[in-house]
C-alpha cells in the first residue's frame, strides 16, 4: 500500500514563480519536481550537487565548486531507474 505525507514549506514568492516557469517547461508541476529532487537525494544518499564554501566562506554555485560535478561510472542506468520509478508515482498519484 502507497501511504502519502503533506510536507508544506514557505518560500518565496518570486522563486516559486519563476522554478514553476522552468518545470513547466520540462513538462513537470511544482510538486513533481520537489518529488523528483527527493528520489535523487535517497538514490545518492545526500543531495545530489555539491555544496561547497568559498574561501571566503561565502556559499559557492555548484558549478563553481571545484572539480565540478563528478558523475557516476554507472549514471545513465540509475537515472533510467528513476525515470521509470517516478513515471509509476506519477501514474500511481493520477485519479
Amino acid at each position: 500500500m502507497n501511504t502519502q505525507s503533506l510536507v508544506q514549506l514557505r518560500i518565496d514568492r518570486g522563486l516559486k514563480e519563476e522554478v514553476s516557469d522552468i518545470f513547466a517547461a520540462l513538462g513537470l508541476d511544482l510538486s513533481t519536481a520537489i518529488r523528483v529532487f527527493l528520489q535523487r537525494c535517497r538514490a545518492e544518499r545526500g543531495i545530489p550537487f555539491a555544496l561547497t564554501l568559498a574561501e571566503d566562506g561565502k556559499a559557492m554555485r555548484p558549478g563553481r565548486a571545484k572539480g565540478k560535478w563528478k558523475l557516476p561510472p554507472d549514471w545513465e542506468k540509475l537515472d533510467k531507474a528513476l525515470d521509470r520509478e517516478i513515471e509509476a508515482d506519477f501514474h500511481a498519484d493520477s485519479p
